[in-house]
């Protein structure tokens, strides 16, 4: 058997998802994101700002590739725009578990 034998690896609209969401928590910062809003319920852009130090417009910025992708539900709430996660989402939940293994 050859091993690199030219064989098509057909990737599903689910895999190029995951592989998406992969490479958007591949960054330190979006990651960070991704852990408050697994221990908040909702957090508004200037909380997440606040607490990563990071401009509110950096965080608005990193949040549309999250909303591309379906993993977060938003709200506007006057002034504010928070964020949660999309838990009934199979992708969220799974990438939710993995980050959860991670903590020990």
């Amino acid at each position: 058997m050859n091993l690199f034998s030219k064989k098509t690896v057909d990737i599903t609209r689910e895999e190029e998802r995951l592989i998406s969401a992969m490479q958007l928590l591949g960054d330190k910062n979006r990651y960070k994101i991704f852990k408050l809003l697994m221990s908040h319920d909702e957090m508004c852009v200037t909380e997440i700002a606040d607490e990563l130090k990071i401009t509110v417009s950096a965080i608005s910025q990193q949040f549309r590739n999250f909303e591309l992708l379906g993993l977060v539900d938003k709200e506007r709430m006057g002034q504010k725009i928070c964020y949660t996660l999309r838990s009934d989402d199979d992708l969220v939940s799974e990438l939710i578990k993995v980050a959860n293994k991670r903590k020990s």
